[in-house]
């Protein structure tokens, strides 16, 4: 079996349901998901490659240890300091409607920026 089958796991629920909100709203123009960026590997959950933005979602308790936090801030650093403006989105699975909504409003905020 290869290392990269390690990688990342498989897309959550979460995502399917982002994805599908954003598809809804028409802020999938430009963006991919799961694209593998630089350094250690990382890949966005979403990315905007032109505008140079990143949003992973980050479930709980999975992003919750000590080692999750660090490996997470450190490709913060690594990519904010390439340009790229990071957005951590923390949540407990399963989404609820309203939790979707909050996130909506978070990426759209953060695009605008």
């Amino acid at each position: 079996m290869s290392h990269r089958a390690n990688l990342h796991p498989a897309v959550s629920q979460a995502e399917i349901d982002v994805f599908c909100e954003l598809s809804k709203q028409g802020l999938t123009t430009g963006m991919t998901t799961q694209k593998m960026l630089i350094l250690k590997a990382t890949y966005p959950d979403f990315c905007w490659t032109e505008k140079k933005k990143a949003v992973y979602l980050d479930g709980n308790p999975v992003h919750q240890t000590n080692k999750a936090e660090r490996r997470d801030q450190e490709i913060d650093e690594l990519l904010e300091l390439r340009g790229w403006d990071v957005l951590r989105i923390p949540y407990n699975p399963p989404l609820t409607h309203k939790e979707l909504e909050t996130i909506m409003i978070q990426i759209k905020h953060f695009l605008s920026k």
